[in-house]
């Protein structure tokens, strides 16, 4: 049996030697495809392992609950003066979050948020950007630290005080030389005042 076996390795050692360019060309074969293999497994996981973390900076206890909006669409010259009775929601207000803050007690913070696509106006510049409006609690949840200046206070937000809180490309784009803490923005009609700058993400 052993000889068998060593016979049959000296014929497969002579193969090999005999057709040089093929045994290379196989060899080649092998470790590039074995390495494609192990560089797409390692690909795979580096990207779970991404997705993970952001997911992780968003958290993964958060519920988003976002209305729906009925789509319109009708005949003109069939439907001119009848209003039909609407089936949805056109959006949730701050009673809704008082309700369901009073209907699931175990929530451990919500926050509304509302979105305005606006412009920011500053000496003669101006850029699009989302005006944001949420309550304090909305930082926290998100993980969103600050890098100077404070969040919102109670009192802020019960006055309804002009107030507002940047991200790095407001900052970079209007106060690239000054500290924005103090100043003001137009924002829209509104003239809102800088207390906090926010870290990047």
């Amino acid at each position: 049996m052993v000889e068998r076996i060593m016979a049959n390795l000296y014929i497969a050692i002579d193969a090999v030697v005999a057709n040089k360019v093929r045994s290379l060309l196989t060899a080649l074969g092998i470790i590039f495809g074995v390495a494609a293999v192990i560089a797409m497994l390692a690909i795979g996981n580096g990207a779970q392992q991404e997705i993970l973390e952001q997911i992780k900076l968003v958290g993964v206890n958060n519920i988003v609950v976002k209305p729906v909006v009925e789509q319109e669409e009708e005949k003109i010259e069939e439907n001119v003066g009848v209003k039909e009775k609407k089936k949805f929601s056109p959006g949730l207000t701050v009673r809704d979050v008082q309700s369901i803050r009073q209907t699931i007690p175990s929530l451990t913070k919500i926050s509304p948020e509302i979105i305005l696509e606006t412009n920011v106006v500053r000496q003669g510049y101006r850029r699009s950007a989302k005006l944001v409006g949420v309550e304090p609690s909305y930082f926290e949840i998100y993980n969103f630290d600050m890098e100077e200046g404070m969040m919102f206070t109670e009192q802020q937000r019960e006055l309804g005080s002009p107030v507002c809180i940047i991200g790095q490309s407001i900052k970079t784009r209007f106060f690239p030389t000054e500290n924005p803490i103090g100043k003001t923005i137009k924002v829209g009609p509104h003239w809102l005042s800088i207390i906090g700058v926010l870290n990047e993400r």
